[in-house]
């Protein structure tokens, strides 16, 4: 049960916002309706029971009460035949089922069923309550009493009395017993007039909300695109600037710098006969203008990387591990796969494995920097090894180590898991696994 649920939970929120409204909606115009439904039930019933309550305080006030008579309470044939063809015609009918009439001592002076007249039965508290405080009672009768002999087959019927005054100013007792359609033909009657006004209500509502969720809809679209504009638009022009830095650096200082390198190395080698000191100098020189300009490479590189689907990730990955190289740090790179075939899936690679390198060089004093990577059908698998001096958990926190924050969100908002598992003394690998 519990998991059909979260299925259908599930179905839910993976529906568009406007979907979701119109399905919400749709729920609630189902509550709305059938409480509404419910409720006019109810209310047809309680009308059909308060009609039926007032039908019989007008038949025993205006029929019965005015036709009482001593010779009826005694018994008379003649006045019992009398107050029989009454009721007959004017009260007795396919829903009004039987009649009595009662004393205070529990003795039925009339009905309409012959037997029952002058039989003597205990009266129960409601009936006494009514008596005495002229309330009209009314109740689903059980008929399990001897005085419903008569009554028991006509099934469930509705049971109501009421306090009257007799010929001589005692009070009497009238009841009537009403056949269950009544409540249920009135009921019946009201809901069929409510039902119209109650649909016609809700699926106005719901017609409305729909109306106002499709416009509301409509503008979120046109502001959804409207932001994704202004945010390529930055991308882009962060790209153009991004572009322009590097191609500056790159015709300017970098060639500036390879000219140098190349005339302190020339100045070295002339120098080598008549001045070995200062040729050993300038190959010193040399040396460091040649770092120098692979550093500027390499931040040439973080600042605007290659163009990773033109030339590859094989490329661009060989490009990260080029400073590591000439740092004397030995390392390996193993692709197995194609895992060009994804934009996404290879900047995401490209980010985890430039900062995974970038960590290496800057703390782990390692010797050694493996990037292995498979791409199959399910996904693409990442894992950059060191055997750098690692580091602990709590080392990790009090440290900060932005950049594996950011990867970490970086890597969830992509869809795909990513881990940094280290201990100190036993490297660090990072592993990244990216659902196709």
């Amino acid at each position: 049960m519990h998991a059909r649920l979260r299925r259908a939970m599930d179905r839910f929120l993976k529906l568009t916002p406007f979907r979701m409204f119109a399905v919400a909606g749709l729920i609630g115009m189902i509550a709305i309706g059938g409480a509404s439904l419910l409720a006019s039930q109810r209310s047809g019933e309680n009308e059909a029971i308060s009609e039926v309550r007032n039908l019989t305080q007008v038949v025993a006030r205006t029929v019965v009460e005015p036709n009482l008579s001593s010779a009826l309470l005694a018994g008379d044939p003649e006045a019992v035949g009398a107050m029989d063809r009454i009721m007959f015609s004017r009260v007795l009918d396919d829903k009004t089922v039987r009649v009595k009439v009662w004393d205070k001592f529990g003795r039925i002076v009339y009905s309409d069923e012959p037997e029952l007249i002058g039989e003597i039965y205990e009266l129960d508290d409601e009936k006494n309550a009514s008596l005495r405080t002229g309330e009209v009672v009314t109740e689903i009768s059980s008929l399990s009493g001897p005085e419903n002999r008569f009554e028991a087959s006509a099934g469930q019927l509705l049971e109501v009395y009421f306090p009257i005054d007799g010929p001589d100013g005692d009070p009497l007792l009238y009841e009537a017993y009403f056949a269950m359609s009544v409540i249920s033909d009135s009921s019946e009657r009201i809901r069929s007039e409510f039902v119209p006004i109650i649909v016609g209500a809700v699926v106005l509502m719901e017609a409305m909300h729909l109306a106002l969720a499709w416009g509301l809809n409509r503008r979120m679209r046109r502001a959804q695109a409207e932001r994704e504009r202004l945010l390529q638009r930055a991308i882009d022009s962060s790209e153009i600037e991004r572009r322009r830095i590097a191609a500056d650096l790159h015709d300017g200082v970098i060639q500036d710098l390879v000219g140098t390198s190349f005339a302190v190395a020339a100045a070295a080698h002339s120098a080598e006969l008549t001045e070995p000191r200062l040729a050993e100098d300038l190959h010193v020189a040399a040396t460091g203008t040649r770092r120098s300009l692979q550093s500027l490479r390499s931040l040439l590189v973080d600042i605007y990387p290659p163009n990773l689907l033109e030339h590859g990730l094989e490329a661009a990955l060989l490009d990260l591990l080029a400073p590591a190289t000439m740092a004397g740090i030995e390392t390996e790179l193993s692709i197995a796969g194609d895992p060009d075939k994804e934009a996404v899936t290879v900047m995401l690679i490209y980010r985890v494995v430039q900062e995974a390198i970038r960590n290496v060089l800057r703390h782990a004093e390692a010797s050694k920097i493996t990037v292995d990577i498979t791409a199959t059908s399910t996904g693409t698998s990442v894992l950059v090894t060191d055997d750098g001096r690692g580091f602990a958990e709590s080392e990790r926190r009090e440290n900060g180590h932005m950049g594996l924050r950011l990867l970490t969100d970086l890597t969830a908002d992509a869809g795909a898991s990513f881990l940094v598992d280290s201990r100190p003394g036993q490297g660090t690998v990072v592993d990244l696994m990216v659902p196709a």
